[in-house]
């Protein structure tokens, strides 16, 4: 079972092995390319499992600029309040790599949440720490240096991962406006962290020093 959707998702962590193949079938899987959209505010009626890969969730303010509010790895997924009937209408979510992307549609989720009660407590329980999640996103934007902000989301995502030294899940363009600032901006104050000995770049690749 080690390429089932729902093994990557704990919101199906504590099911049964043979609910958690019940639920497979009901999964369409599909490729991505780079920069594919995957939902709209046309098509917001699906969750969203980032199988491989990864993706970004934003709105566009309006200029039509984005506003980043999640990156999603391997694992997550977006999308349960569309499923309760909430209207998307102005979320996107759009690959970042090429990615694998699992859908489950809204009416088979709903039979699943009637079907196993205790998915009902589970999923209350993570939107818990997405809340918690998003929270922090908050915080960070309220840090007044732009410096601070690109510490704290490096020190942050080195810690989710394990390891002080990776790739940038986001390209410049997309983390800048994660961190509320400008790809200038944020490639001068890398630069700068870097010439301090706080960090090592070559292009999108970053070591944290301690």
């Amino acid at each position: 079972m080690a390429d089932l959707c729902v093994n990557l998702v704990p919101l199906f962590g504590a099911l049964p092995h043979e609910k958690k193949i019940q639920i497979e079938r009901l999964v369409h899987h599909k490729d991505y390319q780079k920069n594919e959209i995957v939902i709209d505010p046309t098509k917001g009626d699906n969750l969203i499992i980032v199988a491989h890969g990864s993706a970004k969730q934003y709105t566009l303010d309006e200029d039509g600029h984005e506003n980043v509010l999640q990156v999603l790895h391997s694992g997550d997924y977006v999308g349960e309040n569309w499923l309760f009937g909430q209207d998307n209408t102005n979320n996107y979510v759009e690959t970042t790599v090429q990615s694998e992307i699992c859908l489950l549609k809204r009416q088979d989720f709903l039979e699943l949440m009637h079907d196993q009660p205790r998915l009902s407590i589970k999923l209350l329980e993570l939107n818990m720490v997405k809340t918690a999640n998003l929270q922090k996103q908050i915080q960070l934007l309220t840090l007044p240096k732009v410096e601070d902000r690109i510490l704290r989301y490096l020190q942050t995502y080195a810690d989710k991962i394990g390891k002080s030294s990776y790739n940038l899940p986001l390209k410049m363009k997309d983390l800048a406006l994660y961190l509320g600032t400008t790809p200038e901006t944020l490639s001068r104050e890398l630069s700068l962290l870097e010439e301090q000995g706080k960090l090592k770049r070559k292009l999108r690749k970053v070591e944290l020093v301690n």
